[in-house]
């Protein structure tokens, strides 16, 4: 089967960059942007309440949940600085995941249009099992959605096998003050590698 090349707006040219973290907290360097939050889930508590639609994306959405990923930072001027590489990460992400067999990614819809996508990966050596975190449209946001993406998404990654699964995300953002330490999230400062 050959692999399908996701790619908006833009192709990734050549082998991209790596978002690795140096998994030293901070490296040393206070006044890295990133977070990396982790959670232990045997300790997660109820799922907020909530009538959103949960689901699992198919393979076929793949373009889809990248349109959503990515309008969700574009429209955020928290990530103005780092979109473009977090762009690439999440193109070639996307195309790695549901080029997979069964693409872990969880998606909510409204009427025919998807509005939040949370991308995971369940694989124990991954650098963050939480590849996008919950990613809601603009316009839906401060309605409770991220805080129950984020919850089915650390539900999904304990039933692949997950016990402490980690994810990213910037200082500052709506995300580190106001979803990720939900649920037990502890953060620590991180430094990612360079670009290849």
């Amino acid at each position: 089967m050959a692999l399908r090349n996701f790619s908006f707006p833009l192709p990734v040219p050549g082998q991209g960059a790596s978002f690795s973290p140096d998994l030293q907290p901070g490296g040393g360097d206070t006044t890295t942007p990133w977070l990396r939050f982790s959670w232990n889930t045997s300790s997660l508590g109820q799922a907020p309440a909530g009538s959103d639609l949960i689901r699992p994306a198919t393979r076929e959405e793949g373009e889809e949940v990248l349109r959503v990923l990515l309008l969700s930072l574009s429209m955020d001027s928290d990530w103005n600085d780092s979109f473009a590489q977090a762009e690439r990460y999440l193109s070639e992400a996307v195309s790695r995941i549901f080029n997979s067999t069964e693409p872990l990614c969880l998606v909510i819809p409204k009427g025919n249009r998807m509005i939040a996508a949370s991308l995971l990966d369940p694989l124990p050596e991954a650098s963050f099992h939480l590849v996008s975190g919950p990613s809601v449209l603009m316009e839906y946001r401060n309605r409770g959605i991220g805080s129950r993406l984020l919850h089915a998404s650390l539900v999904a990654l304990a039933e692949a096998g997950v016990t402490a699964p980690c994810g990213i995300t910037r200082d500052k953002t709506v995300a580190s003050k106001h979803v990720f330490p939900k649920f037990g999230g502890t953060s620590e400062r991180v430094v990612l590698a360079k670009s290849v």
